[in-house]
């Protein structure tokens, strides 16, 4: 189990460290230890990257607490200053609550003559230093910044300097991400696996580039107590297994149920991504009166129109595997019925998307979701209309909204946002690839044919949903690569899937 692929909560990484500490013999100091030497070597490397931006020797600024995250800045003062560069410490905090690793470490700068200043009523000069090291607060912290601290990060944040913030950026909750204000920093250097306040809220914004710093927390740890996070990476996705000596069949017959006057293209390109997808046998189940449009448009995938006489057309659905319904198929009244006779009837796999999901919130048939075979994927106003709260609420604190819906109901979540989270029972799977090209309209289709096509294709729903959101951001980052994000476009997408 990589550490890197991990996301910890605030009370996973406690637990990690008095674990190491007291089951492992490893004593606090030593991990305070190894956590300022890796901070500090990649420090130095990304300072060095940038010489011709910073210069040879850059000056550093270093805000310390007086917590053990002050302890890490002192470790990180002592190496950079026997490196050769220039630092400062400006201390927040009183000296009479470091704990004994922290203070032994104030005592060694002191020692070596580093330069500190104690700050608690007046805004520091930053004007000579060139980079500026972040370690007032750590994970622990809980609340919001007021008073003196408030002012000296808003300070910070004002300088546009580069900034490093050591395990996660000050006024962060490390749970929520929620900030009142906050380090803005360019790199995170976070201690042992990420948290979820690095990828959920104003956390992501703030921690800017984040790397994993090895603290010598043994992987035996994580392997005995293995966290429920986990970040998904090129190493941690799977993708649906795949033989030559298969055929079509073995690939899924997937049925995909979208499109409506005026919404074709939601239709269209969710079945395309299927069939990109390595799906074997595509059908689209539309509304009467589309035929020309889909014929036209889908010359790899099978189209239907839609029965009116339910009993009917629920006999055509019994050959597919998979179904997918939701995308541009609107909210008329023979669609409320349609969808609340599959939510009633359908036993296999089920990917419920756009209208479908704000038809069962209007309609309040959230009992039909707990229903481990169900997958559904919403946006962040979707998924606040099922759960009846506030967006706000949502984007405050969405790894307990997300944990509330999923002890209530069985199936499976892939929440849409700048990080995607799938959650269910057993599984919390973090994503945040991608890019703003992702952010027009049309992406959302792709994403459910994608979803239910490596269903089709034998994936398990927690490993589906993940990989197809990260298929989508990794493709959406190589397409920046020759062409500007907001140029990118759903079918672009759609193209790119699985290329070289």
């Amino acid at each position: 189990m990589n550490p890197k692929n991990l996301v910890l909560s605030r009370t996973e990484m406690v637990f990690a460290d008095k674990y190491t500490m007291n089951n492992l013999g490893i004593p606090s100091a030593e991990l305070m230890e190894k956590a300022g030497l890796g901070c500090s070597k990649k420090i130095r490397q990304l300072v060095t990257a940038q010489k011709f931006l910073l210069g040879n020797k850059p000056n550093f600024a270093i805000f310390c607490g007086s917590g053990n995250n002050g302890g890490d800045g002192f470790v990180i003062a002592r190496y950079l200053m026997q490196w050769g560069f220039y630092c400062k410490i400006f201390l927040l905090g009183d000296e009479s609550k470091m704990t004994p690793e922290t203070y032994s470490n104030f005592e060694f700068c002191k020692e070596l003559k580093i330069n500190i200043e104690k700050i608690d009523n007046k805004k520091p000069d930053l004007e000579n230093f060139q980079v500026i090291v972040d370690a007032i607060f750590g994970i622990g912290f809980k609340g919001e910044i007021r008073g003196f601290a408030k002012a000296v990060i808003v300070s910070i944040n004002e300088t546009k300097k580069l900034c490093f913030s050591i395990d996660i950026p000050s006024g962060v909750d490390a749970n929520s991400g929620a900030a009142n204000v906050c380090v803005n920093a360019n790199y995170t250097l976070t201690m042992a696996a990420r948290k979820y306040g690095h990828l959920c809220g104003k956390g992501q914004r703030a921690s800017g580039e984040i790397f994993v710093i090895d603290i010598g927390i043994p992987q035996e740890v994580f392997e005995k107590f293995p966290p429920k996070g986990l970040y998904i990476s090129d190493e941690s996705v799977s993708y649906p297994v795949r033989s030559r000596f298969s055929h079509k069949g073995d690939f899924g017959r997937i049925g995909i149920i979208a499109g409506s006057a005026g919404f074709t293209g939601a239709a269209v390109l969710a079945s395309q991504a299927a069939v990109r997808a390595g799906g074997g046998l595509i059908t689209l189940f539309h509304p009467v009166g589309l035929e020309q449009i889909f014929e036209i448009k889908l010359t790899e995938v099978m189209t239907q129109s839609i029965d009116p006489e339910l009993s009917v057309f629920f006999s055509k659905l019994q050959k597919m595997d998979v179904l997918l319904i939701g995308p541009g198929i609107g909210k008329a009244a023979t669609t409320r019925k349609l969808l609340r006779f599959i939510l009633m009837f359908w036993k296999k796999p089920l990917v419920l998307d756009a209208d479908a999901l704000s038809i069962i919130a209007e309609n309040h048939w959230q009992q039909f979701l707990n229903n481990p075979q169900i997958v559904c994927t919403p946006h962040i106003g979707e998924f606040a209309r099922i759960i009846e709260c506030e967006i706000e609420e949502v984007l405050s604190d969405p790894i307990t909204k997300v944990d509330e819906f999923i002890q209530n109901h069985r199936c499976g979540l892939l929440l849409k946002s700048a990080t995607t989270i799938y959650a269910d029972q057993d599984n919390l799977i973090f994503d945040d690839s991608g890019n703003d090209g992702l952010a027009t309209g049309g992406s959302g289709d792709v994403l459910p044919g994608i979803i239910v096509s490596f269903l089709g294709q034998k994936l398990p729903k927690e490993k589906a949903a993940p990989a197809a959101s990260y298929l989508m951001g990794k493709i959406a980052e190589r397409l920046a690569n020759y062409r500007k994000p907001a140029s990118i476009i759903p079918s672009d997408i759609v193209e790119d899937i699985f290329k070289y």
